[in-house]
C-alpha cells in the first residue's frame, strides 16, 4: 500500500526552461539529467525539499509525447513511495492497466490510467532538504464520480483500509474525499484527495471538461515553513500567487510552474485540523 506522496512529474516542450524557472522560485536543484527511453524523453529531476521533481520533455513519439501534443500541460504524474512497490505494480498490472519497470520503480503513463499517471518508488529517507519546499503532501485528482473513483483507486493502491474522510466545497463547487495514509495528529499528511466538481464554470469543472470528462491530476500542495518568501518570489518575478485568509495557504497559478497548480501551506495549518479516526469528520465543509 501507499506510505507516502514523494514526487511529481511534469511534461514540458522545454525541460531547460522549467528547470531554470521552478529552481529559481523553490532553490531546487538538477540531480539527474538522463534518456527515458520508455517514455522517450528527456528526464531532468530536481531534488525540491525532500521530494523529486521531475521534468519530462518529448524527444520523439510516446507517453510524454501524447501528453504534450494533446494540449495537456502539467501533471504528467504523481508519486508515491513504499516499501514494495512491486506489490501494487502487480495490482495495477492485474487490474489489466500497462506498468512500465524501471529498475526498483514502476511507471503507468496517464494515458494508460484514466488520466492520471503513476510513479511508485521504494520508500527513502531523505534528511536534507533542499531549497524552500519541505514535502509534498498531497496529490489532487479530479474525477467525474467521487464514489466510484475512491473506491477504484483505493483497491488499486490497496489503501481500501486507510481512513477516507468526505467533504464539500460550496466556493469551489466540488464535492471531494481524502485518504490519509497515516491518519493521526502529528503524522506526516501524505494523502490522495478526489474532487468531483458539481459546479463546471469553476476551476475543477473546467479542468474535467477539458479532459473529455475523464479527468487527471488536478493539483499538489506541499508544505514549508518558507511560504512567506515563496510568496514574495512568485509575486515579485510575475505574479501569479493567490493567498487565503489567514496566511498559511497560498496557490501558485499552473502558469507560473509550467502547468502545475501548486498549493503550499504550513504544516501545522493542516494537522491541526486534519481529520483522525477519532474525528473523521473534522475537515468539515467549506
Amino acid at each position: 500500500m501507499l506510505q507516502q506522496t514523494d514526487r511529481l512529474a511534469l511534461a514540458v516542450p522545454d525541460a531547460d526552461e522549467a528547470a531554470t524557472a521552478l529552481n529559481a522560485i523553490f532553490d531546487s536543484v538538477v540531480i539527474d539529467d538522463t534518456v527515458d527511453s520508455d517514455a522517450n524523453a528527456r528526464r531532468i529531476t530536481l531534488q525540491w525539499g525532500r521530494d523529486q521533481l521531475e521534468i519530462y520533455e518529448p524527444k520523439g513519439p510516446g507517453p510524454a509525447a501524447d501528453f504534450v501534443s494533446g494540449g495537456k500541460r502539467g501533471l504528467f504524474a504523481g508519486g508515491f513511495a513504499l516499501n514494495d512497490p512491486a506489490a501494487v505494480a502487480a495490482r495495477i498490472e492485474q487490474a489489466g492497466i500497462k506498468v512500465t519497470q524501471q529498475g526498483d520503480r514502476f511507471v503507468v503513463y496517464p494515458e494508460d490510467l484514466r488520466g492520471t499517471g503513476v510513479i511508485l518508488s521504494p520508500t527513502a529517507e531523505r534528511e536534507t532538504r533542499v531549497g524552500l519546499m519541505d514535502k509534498i503532501w498531497q496529490i489532487t485528482y479530479t474525477v467525474p464520480d467521487l464514489d466510484e473513483s475512491v473506491a477504484f483507486y483505493s483497491d488499486l493502491f490497496g489503501v481500501e483500509n486507510k481512513l477516507t474522510n468526505l467533504y464539500t466545497s460550496s466556493a469551489w463547487g466540488y464535492h471531494a474525499a481524502i485518504t490519509w495514509f497515516e491518519a493521526k495528529k502529528g503524522a506526516p499528511l501524505d494523502s490522495l484527495e478526489y474532487l468531483d466538481p458539481f459546479e463546471h464554470e469553476k476551476a475543477a469543472g473546467r479542468f474535467l471538461a477539458k479532459t473529455n470528462g475523464i479527468g487527471g491530476i488536478y493539483m499538489a500542495t506541499v508544505h514549508t515553513e518558507n511560504l512567506p518568501e515563496i510568496k514574495e518570489r512568485v509575486e515579485s518575478t510575475g505574479g501569479g500567487w493567490d493567498g487565503m485568509p489567514g496566511g498559511t495557504l497560498g496557490f501558485i497559478h499552473p502558469r507560473r510552474t509550467f502547468g502545475l497548480l501548486l498549493g503550499v501551506s504550513s504544516f501545522d495549518s493542516i494537522d491541526a485540523r486534519r481529520p483522525t479516526p477519532e474525528n473523521p469528520n473534522a475537515w468539515g465543509n467549506h
